[in-house]
């Protein structure tokens, strides 16, 4: 049980492309009616007469159900599809849930086809145990192996990174350097810092939280601005980088780095949390987060 927890708490990545959630629709849907015609499982045998647009209908149902449940409760429910913090317990319910649903209508459509044809008519628990069968043995597979390629790949691409930070040295430098002045949103308000001193900075909602070291100690200021100017004021400077949409990361602190199938997490010893990496950031700007 303890184990089985512990990999429900895994980081998984919940992909908010469109592009993929048609994709999946389609090839869940598609799975679904060539199994069904195929092999003709369960009670399928009864609907001989009309098996192939019995199944091809379950199959283009399925796709839409998937792709209904995968699109709106992210809208609705953003918190909770957070991306930073999907993991596939998370995944796997919202699996369950969609299963569940679309086995509901499937079941009442097929009671429509059983008056019409006066066949032989199932429960709907029978039926949803059918569905589960079908759907979510192979949907959980799937996610317990795609979880572990993804992991694999990114423990290999960071322990390429590590090999080629064996041989530098993480150079911090204790000159003070030009000091940067960052104002807010309205103009009125500024903070001042030296350049070098900046480990690294956050969204706060509308304020951008900027965490600077001072004797070996992290110090936090606030300023009402966006992330996206915070980048542009200091996109002139290569060690800056916006490796996530809520953080801009000093690679000069970054000592670190860790992979799972949801994202790269940068690490340091002045940072008491670790930093996501943007599934969108390229392979040759992720090689310098680690100098």
């Amino acid at each position: 049980m303890k184990n089985i927890l512990k990999w429900l708490s895994i980081p998984y990545y919940f992909n908010p492309s469109l592009k993929f959630k048609l994709r999946i629709s389609f090839f869940h849907g598609l799975f679904i009616f060539l199994f069904l015609y195929l092999f003709k499982p369960f009670y399928l045998n009864q609907f001989e007469v009309i098996i192939l647009e019995y199944t091809l209908g379950i199959g283009i149902i399925a796709s839409l159900a998937t792709f209904l449940v995968l699109y709106v409760p992210a809208i609705i429910f953003k918190d909770y599809f957070n991306e930073d913090n999907w993991t596939i317990g998370r995944n796997l319910f919202l699996m369950i849930v969609g299963v569940t649903s679309v086995g509901i209508v499937l079941w009442s459509i097929t009671e429509l086809y059983s008056e019409a044809y006066q066949l032989t008519k199932i429960s709907l628990l029978e039926f949803l145990f059918y569905t589960l069968l079908v759907s979510l043995i192979p949907l959980i597979f799937f996610v317990f192996l795609n979880e572990k390629k993804v992991r694999v790949r990114r423990e290999k691409k960071v322990f390429e990174i590590k090999e080629i930070k064996k041989d530098k040295e993480v150079n911090i430098t204790k000159e003070l350097a030009k000091e940067i002045n960052i104002y807010s949103d309205n103009g009125k308000e500024k903070i001042t810092f030296p350049i070098d001193t900046l480990v690294y900075v956050t969204s706060q909602g509308n304020y951008a939280s900027f965490f600077l070291i001072h004797d070996n100690t992290l110090k936090e200021k606030i300023l009402r601005v966006t992330l996206t100017k915070i980048a542009k004021e200091l996109e002139e400077y290569s060690n800056i980088i916006r490796c996530h949409k809520s953080y801009i990361a000093n690679v000069n602190y970054i000592t670190d780095i860790s992979g799972n199938a949801r994202g790269y997490l940068l690490k340091s010893e002045f940072i008491p949390i670790v930093i996501p990496v943007s599934r969108s950031f390229s392979k040759q700007s992720l090689q310098r987060l680690i100098q």
